[in-house]
């Protein structure tokens, strides 16, 4: 397989004479993004250097523009979204061809989300951990049946076809208010914005989930109509393993404040938004309760939290489909 990151002439680090900063070609991620802010991070960025070298040949290039990811995370396994979720994509046409289960951690999610999360907030910052880790999450690589039609990569007209995280910015039509979202945290799934985010973010999965796996995605085409689909039979398989939750606040409530713990009093005496403050102090000092009341008090969290800095706008935007249409 060749690869993209032999070192070129660039500018010359002027405390190591002769130097470059990089390994990568200066132009390695024309094709992949259109953000030129991005294209010089990821020159940078360990994570997309490797991930390039996965996908050295023409080949895999065009695989970058064909195909896409969904993370269906723990959220969407509780609330037994996963099935429509598939549905959905299947209908608007992304059609499901591998997954992999694996388990985020606080790195793997601080790397995953490195050029957001300056705009997260300290109490986001402090549930999301708790919320990622508590269960096993699928990665489902989709092909898109649709992109000659739309003229966009596939991870760019997922990415418009989604709908932003923040229910208030929301459309009827986006696909997670298909889904049903409950919150900003409670969204269920995550895709990468555009071809350089699905090299970059890909090589953090196969971390988890192995590079053997992903090289022989590469030339697997989506199951048949008929055949059974990997990831129907996965995220049935990892739903047994996770209580079914309503991830509903209010009857979190109520069901905690049958409990003797301090879950249970916080229940019962700060039972309002405005109280999420000892909610969030319990949360550093005190062990979730495990099972369906685990959800319980992450359903009552993530209602109430506010999920980002105002004023901090994140390192990277999340780019449009109309900066693709207009590069084209």
């Amino acid at each position: 397989m060749t690869t993209t990151t032999t070192a070129a002439p660039a500018p010359a680090d002027p405390h190591v004479p002769g130097a470059t900063r990089s390994a990568v070609l200066p132009r390695a991620f024309d094709s992949l993004t259109v953000d030129p802010h991005k294209r010089d991070l990821y020159r940078l960025d360990t994570y997309a250097r490797e991930g390039l070298e996965l996908f050295g040949s023409p080949s895999e290039r065009a695989w970058l523009h064909a195909n896409t990811f969904v993370v269906l995370k723990p959220d969407a396994l509780a609330g037994r979204r996963g099935p429509r979720v598939l549905d959905i994509l299947e209908e608007e046409g992304w059609k499901p061809f591998a997954a992999r289960a694996f388990a985020f951690d606080p790195v793997l999610t601080r790397e995953i989300w490195r050029y957001q999360f300056n705009a997260a907030s300290r109490q986001r910052i402090a549930v999301v951990d708790h919320l990622l880790g508590s269960g096993p999450s699928a990665l489902v690589l989709l092909r898109d049946t649709r992109r000659a039609g739309s003229g966009l990569p596939a991870s760019v007209r997922l990415t418009a076809a989604k709908g932003a995280a923040d229910p208030s910015s929301a459309h009827g039509r986006d696909l997670r208010t298909r889904f049903g979202r409950v919150n900003g945290l409670f969204n269920f799934v995550h895709t990468p914005d555009e071809p350089a985010d699905l090299v970059r973010e890909l090589r953090l999965f196969t971390y988890r989930t192995g590079t053997a796996w992903l090289r022989a995605a590469l030339t697997q085409s989506p199951p048949a109509e008929g055949q059974p689909c990997p990831a129907r039979s996965l995220v049935a398989e990892l739903e047994q393993d996770v209580p079914s939750h309503d991830l509903a606040a209010e009857p979190s409530l109520d069901r905690l404040a049958g409990r003797t713990d301090r879950w249970g009093a916080l229940a019962r005496e700060h039972r309002s938004r405005d109280a999420v403050r000892h909610w969030l102090t319990a949360l550093g000092e005190t062990e979730l309760p495990p099972g369906a009341a685990r959800w319980d008090v992450l359903s009552v969290l993530t209602e109430w939290i506010d999920c980002n800095e105002p004023g901090v706008a994140p390192l990277l935007a999340t780019v449009a489909a109309a900066d693709w249409r207009n590069e084209e």
